[in-house]
């Protein structure tokens, strides 16, 4: 009985040392006045690797910590979107798949030759060979679907121009997605983590000096306050060619807003492509991924003074560009059918007998704008072998084609196709359409033997379909 006393005895002194111990360790977690809690790690430390330069892009670096996000942004153009570049993958946690991509072409052809020649411009009198001057047997062929270019600069889609938008460290080397303008100042703005991994925030400006070279202009073919089309695309032609390398960083400068007639906001899909280069000179198109919204206003941005355009040359004013989408009108060629058919928001108001392209020199398939129109014109082919005064001449594409009177083929419209590839209206019904064409309103071809390409003519950005047109883009998605 006694040592069965000692032995809960020895059990209870056990269970009050062992409370003892605990209270003394939960007293070792919470300092008493005479201890000192541990220091927060310092805040990284971010500089400019390098100066900033014109055609260059900007690039950072941390100590101490690593970057989470950068955002740069041109102080003198805020509708420019941010542009929130690339981090190298210097750290265990960072995406290993980020990394900058630089362009590699360095080719350039310097000219003094103005682009844009006269489309969209309306005349009472002019002459030019037309009618198919484009071979027919090239275009049996499929289209050619364009690649996506390995000079591109990556921007993934988020609410700035490339980067992340996670708060993950991403490395200790960041770099900006584009070329820099000169003469321009801009602000960075960094979020870091340090390793104790408390987040902190870093600003800082950089200027750049005026860029070297010539100044160089881009033209559009759009007036201010011109009433256009719902198929009007925006176009920027350049007197040289614009080097690859030196694509983004035009691009990225250029912006579209739409409203409505109340100033309203619309949104609206659509996308910058770099069309092939025409005779040495660079153009750069946008267009809707549908056709615009009727009745719209658009608002084009281009602020690209000082923005380099090849090694030698830089643009030599900001551009800005505002017109109008006027009612929406499409027109029908049915070649099978023999008519043209016109509706008018919706609503059918023409529907014509035509003649379209014989045989031997078919009308092309597709979709085609109005590009111009003369109310008197003479058509001219050494193909053919004709020199003809039309008029009511509606151009549509640069291969020949017009919407036109031709009252010589009136037994034929709405019968049988005996044009050498123009839609043939009769006189009262050419000068109808005539009357109502914008530059920009749509007209499709449909019925014949042959298709437009994307090789045919230089306003052919609705042959493209859109997955295709994407790809024109200098700056990948």
């Amino acid at each position: 009985m006694f040592r069965r006393l000692l032995t809960s005895s020895t059990i209870a002194l056990s269970l009050l040392a062992v409370a003892a111990c605990s209270a003394g360790t939960s007293g070792d977690n919470n300092p008493g006045p005479g201890s000192k809690a541990k220091e927060p790690d310092p805040e990284p430390v971010v500089s400019v690797v390098a100066e900033a330069t014109p055609g260059e892009k900007l690039q950072l670096s941390v100590e101490k910590g690593e970057f989470v996000s950068v955002e740069l942004t041109d102080d003198d153009h805020k509708e420019i979107p941010a542009d929130a570049g690339t981090f190298e993958t210097t750290s265990a946690t960072a995406d290993p798949s980020a990394s900058a991509t630089d362009g590699t072409e360095t080719d350039e052809a310097d000219g003094s030759a103005e682009a844009g020649g006269n489309l969209g411009s309306n005349s009472e009198n002019d002459t030019e060979e037309t009618e198919q001057a484009e071979d027919t047997s090239a275009t049996d062929d499929p289209s050619n679907e364009p690649s996506a270019d390995p000079d591109s600069t990556e921007a993934p889609e988020d609410g700035a121009q490339g980067g992340a938008a996670d708060n993950n460290p991403k490395g200790t080397s960041w770099e900006s997605n584009f070329t820099l303008a000169g003469s321009s100042s801009y602000t960075w703005k960094a979020t870091t983590v340090s390793p104790d991994g408390n987040t902190h925030e870093s600003t800082g400006t950089v200027e750049t000096a005026k860029p070297k070279g010539d100044g160089a202009r881009m033209r559009t073919l759009l007036d201010d306050d011109m009433k256009v089309g719902v198929g009007a695309p925006i176009i920027f032609n350049f007197a040289h060619k614009i080097p690859k390398e030196y694509r983004p960083g035009i691009e990225s400068r250029l912006t579209v807003e739409v409203t409505d007639k109340d100033d309203k906001p619309r949104k609206v899909e659509g996308a910058w492509g770099w069309l092939p280069d025409d005779d040495g000179h660079s153009r750069i198109h946008y267009r809707p991924k549908e056709f615009w919204p009727e009745h719209s206003k658009i608002h084009v941005s281009a602020p690209v003074k000082d923005v380099p355009f090849s090694k030698n040359s830089f643009g030599a004013k900001d551009m800005t560009l505002d017109f109008e989408i006027d009612r929406e009108q499409i027109a029908v060629a049915d070649a099978k059918k023999h008519r043209l058919t016109v509706t008018r928001s919706g609503k059918k108001v023409m529907d014509f007998p035509a003649s379209l392209g014989a045989a031997r020199s078919p009308s092309y398939n597709g979709m085609h704008i109005v590009m111009s129109k003369s109310r008197n014109y003479t058509m001219k082919s050494e193909r053919w072998g004709y020199s003809t005064p039309v008029t009511h001449a509606v151009r549509i594409h640069n291969n020949g084609e017009f919407i036109h009177a031709a009252p010589w083929s009136a037994g034929s419209q709405g019968r049988a196709n005996v044009s050498h590839g123009c839609v043939n209206l009769s006189t009262p019904n050419a000068a109808e359409y005539y009357e109502s064409a914008l530059f920009g309103d749509p007209v499709e071809v449909v019925g014949s033997s042959v298709s437009l390409t994307t090789d045919s003519g230089d306003i052919k950005d609705w042959v493209y379909t859109w997955e295709e047109w994407q790809k024109l883009s200098s700056i990948k998605k």
